[in-house]
């Protein structure tokens, strides 16, 4: 199971195989989804709840304290059909998914 560690580490991580991003729903400010390199071009994104608690404690506190921003364009997680924003680690901004 991914700890809080590995989770914060792969927050971090951009253009490497690896990377995660948190995405939060457009419609439902409560529900976050991990989102990760999938291989080949594609993504594979998934409800935080199939991760630990303390993973989406993390994320909330995260957001909380500034360390993740919510980027104000909606996105399609093409995998999932729904709307999302991505939440980002300021430094990792410019990134693209």
């Amino acid at each position: 199971m991914l700890s809080v560690e590995e989770f914060r580490e792969k927050l971090t991580l951009s253009n490497q195989a690896g990377w995660f991003r948190v995405a939060v729903d457009v419609d439902n400010k409560d529900q976050f989804y991990i989102v990760g390199n999938g291989g080949m071009g594609n993504t594979m994104s998934f409800p935080i709840e199939r991760c630990l608690p303390e993973i989406k404690q993390c994320v909330v506190s995260m957001m909380s304290s500034g360390e993740l921003i919510q980027d104000e364009k909606t996105n399609l997680l093409l995998d999932i059909n729904i709307f999302v924003h991505y939440l980002w680690v300021p430094a990792n901004h410019e990134s693209v998914i």
